[in-house]
C-alpha cells in the first residue's frame, strides 16, 4: 500500500471525486421529462428520440473519447472536459427548440466520455498498483451506482425549487467544483499514455449506422407495433446487414473497434450475457417508476426520495461482494447472492401491485434491488475482464456496454413497454367485458357513482355519461396494475432460474482470475 500512503488519501479521494459529475451528466434530468416536454411542446415520438439520442450519442462516442484522450495533456483535457461541460450545459437552457436542446446535451454527454477518461487515468497510473483489482472494481461500481441516484434525488429537488432549469445550474456547480478540483490535484500537464494515434474510422462509422438502427427500433418499434410495421423489419433486416459488413470488415483491419477475437475468450461470451441478463432485470424499475406516477399518483420528488431505498442495499453489498471477491470467494456464490436478490424484489413488488400502497412499502423490494446491484455490477465487470489481453481490453469493454445499455436497457426497455400495452389493453379487454347487467356488483356500483353526480346538480344523461367514465377509470387502473403483475411474476421466474443452473450444473466453483489494468474499468 506504499503508493496509497505516498499519494495520500486526500489525492485519492479527490481523484474519484473528479470522476462523480461526469457519470452523471444525464442523470439529473432523469425526473425532469415532464417538464422539458411542457416547456419545448414536442410530440411524444420527437421526445422519445430526444431521451435516446444523448445516451446513444455517449456509446458511439466511447471508442473515439478513449483514442483522443490519450493524446492529450491530463490537466488541459481534464479542465477542457468540465469548462465544455459548462458550456453546453448553459447552451442547452437557452434552447429555442427540442432539436437544439438535443444537440447541446448530446455534447454534454459526449464530453463527459471524455472526462472520466481523464479523471480515471490518474487513478490508474498512481494507485491501482497498490490494489488488488476487486477493490478498484469495487470502488467504481459503488461510485457510479450510489451517485447516480443521488444526483436523480438533487435533479429532481433543485427542479421542484423552480423548475428543469435549476437542476442544471446544479450541475453546472459540479462542474465548476471540476475545474477547482483539477486545479488541485493535476500538478503536472503531461499525457502519460500518449501513443501513436491509430483509430478505425470505417469500424466507427458501421457502428453510427448500427445504433443509428437501434435508436431508431427504441422510438419507432412502440408506436408503430413493431414487425406489423414493414420499416421495422427493413430496419431489422439492415441491422443484420451491417453486422454482417462489420464482420467482413474486422478480417481486413489490423486493429478493429471491436475486435472479434475477443469472443473466443468463453468469460467473454458468458460475461456479455450476463451484462444482458443483468440489464434486463434491472431495467424493469421504469415499471415502479411508472406505477409511482401514474397510478399512485407521485411527485417527481417523492419518487426520488423513494429510490433512495437503493442505497441502503448498495452500501452493504458492494463493499460485501468486493471483501469476498477480494478474499476470493467463490463466483457462484456473488452470483447465487446476487439473483436472489433480484427475484426478492420482483416477487415482493408483485404482491404490491394495489392502489393506495404507502411508500414505506417500497423500502423493503428497493433494499433488495441494491443488494442485488451491489453484488452481480462488480462481478460482472470483472468476470467479463478476466484474463483478456489488454489489446483487447476496448472490445472487451464495448461488447459489455452494447449487451446491457443497447440492447438489454434501451431495446429492451422499448420491448418491455410495448409488452405492457399489450397485456394492459387484454386484461382492460377481460374486465370491460365483464361490466354487464349480469356483473351485479359493477352494476351496483355504477348507480353509485350515477346518484352521486345527480346529487351534484348534473342531468339524467351527463350523470350516467361520468358514472360510466369513473367506471371505465377504475377499470383501467385493475388492468395496468394486472398487466403489472404479470411483467414483476415473469420476471421473479427469470431472477431464479439462475440460481437453479448455477446449483445444478455446479458452475462458478472457483475464485476470480486474472484481470489486467485498464483504461475504465466497467
Amino acid at each position: 500500500m506504499g503508493a496509497l500512503k505516498k499519494g495520500g488519501i486526500l489525492n485519492l479521494v479527490g481523484l474519484y471525486i473528479l470522476t462523480i459529475p461526469f457519470f452523471n451528466a444525464l442523470n439529473v434530468t432523469t425526473y425532469d421529462n415532464s417538464q422539458i416536454l411542457g416547456h419545448f411542446g414536442a410530440s411524444t415520438t420527437v421526445f422519445a428520440y430526444c431521451s435516446y439520442i444523448p445516451f446513444f450519442a455517449m456509446i458511439t462516442f466511447i471508442p473515439l473519447g478513449l483514442k483522443i484522450g490519450k493524446q492529450i495533456p491530463l490537466r488541459t483535457l481534464i479542465l477542457s472536459a468540465s469548462f465544455l461541460s459548462i458550456l453546453f450545459n448553459t447552451a442547452s437552457l437557452y434552447s429555442i427548440n427540442i432539436f437544439w436542446f438535443t444537440f447541446w446535451r448530446s455534447l454534454v454527454a459526449i464530453i463527459s466520455v471524455t472526462g472520466i477518461f481523464a479523471s480515471m487515468i490518474p487513478i490508474i497510473l498512481k494507485y491501482n498498483p497498490a490494489f488488488n483489482m476487486p477493490i478498484m472494481y469495487g470502488i467504481i461500481q459503488f461510485i457510479l451506482q450510489g451517485s447516480q441516484h443521488l444526483y436523480k434525488f438533487f435533479g429532481a429537488k433543485f427542479t421542484s425549487i423552480h423548475n428543469w432549469t435549476f437542476g442544471i445550474y446544479f450541475l453546472n456547480i459540479n462542474f465548476l467544483v471540476c475545474i477547482l478540483l483539477a486545479w488541485y490535484f493535476y500538478k503536472k500537464d503531461l499525457a502519460p499514455m500518449k501513443a501513436k494515434f491509430q483509430f478505425d474510422w470505417r469500424g466507427w462509422l458501421i457502428l453510427i449506422f448500427f445504433l443509428a438502427l437501434i435508436l431508431f427500433l427504441c422510438a419507432e418499434g412502440q408506436t408503430r407495433n413493431w414487425f406489423s410495421d414493414p420499416k421495422i423489419g427493413i430496419a431489422v433486416a439492415f441491422l443484420l446487414i451491417i453486422v454482417g459488413i462489420y464482420l467482413i470488415h474486422v478480417r481486413f483491419t489490423k486493429e478493429p473497434l471491436i475486435n472479434t477475437d475477443v469472443f473466443k475468450y468463453k468469460n467473454v461470451v458468458i460475461g456479455s450475457l450476463l451484462f444482458f441478463y443483468t440489464g434486463l432485470m434491472n431495467g424493469t424499475g421504469s415499471v415502479v417508476t411508472g406505477y409511482m406516477s401514474g397510478v399512485l399518483g407521485f411527485d417527481a420528488v417523492y419518487q426520488a426520495k423513494i429510490h433512495l431505498a437503493i442505497l441502503i442495499g448498495l452500501f452493504i453489498a458492494i463493499p460485501l461482494s468486493t471483501y469476498l471477491l477480494y478474499k476470493r470467494i467463490y463466483l457462484a456464490t456473488i452470483w447465487i447472492a446476487g439473483f436472489a436478490c433480484y427475484g426478492m424484489f420482483h416477487i415482493i413488488l408483485f404482491f404490491r401491485f394495489y392502489p393506495g400502497i404507502t411508500a414505506t412499502d417500497f423500502l423493503l423490494p428497493l433494499i433488495f434491488k441494491g443488494l442485488a446491484i451491489g453484488f452481480l455490477y462488480p462481478i460482472s465487470a470483472l468476470y467479463i475482464s478476466e484474463g483478456v489481453p489488454k489489446n483487447l481490453g476496448d472490445s472487451r469493454m464495448m461488447s459489455g456496454v452494447i449487451s446491457r445499455i443497447v440492447f438489454a436497457t434501451m431495446l429492451g426497455g422499448a420491448i418491455l413497454g410495448t409488452h405492457i400495452s399489450n397485456v394492459n389493453i387484454h386484461h382492460k379487454t377481460g374486465l370491460s367485458q365483464q361490466l354487464s347487467s349480469a356483473n351485479q356488483q359493477a352494476q351496483t356500483k355504477l348507480l353509485n357513482t350515477k346518484y352521486y353526480y345527480l346529487h351534484q346538480g348534473l342531468s339524467e344523461v351527463e350523470a350516467q355519461k361520468m358514472a360510466e367514465k369513473s367506471l371505465s377509470n377504475q377499470t383501467s387502473q385493475a388492468s395496468i396494475l394486472l398487466a403489472y403483475k404479470d411483467i414483476y411474476l415473469v420476471m421473479s421466474a427469470i431472477c431464479f432460474l439462475p440460481i437453479i443452473i448455477l446449483l445444478l450444473f455446479g458452475l462458478g466453483r472457483r475464485p476470480i482470475g486474472r484481470v489486467e489494468l485498464e483504461p475504465i474499468p466497467f
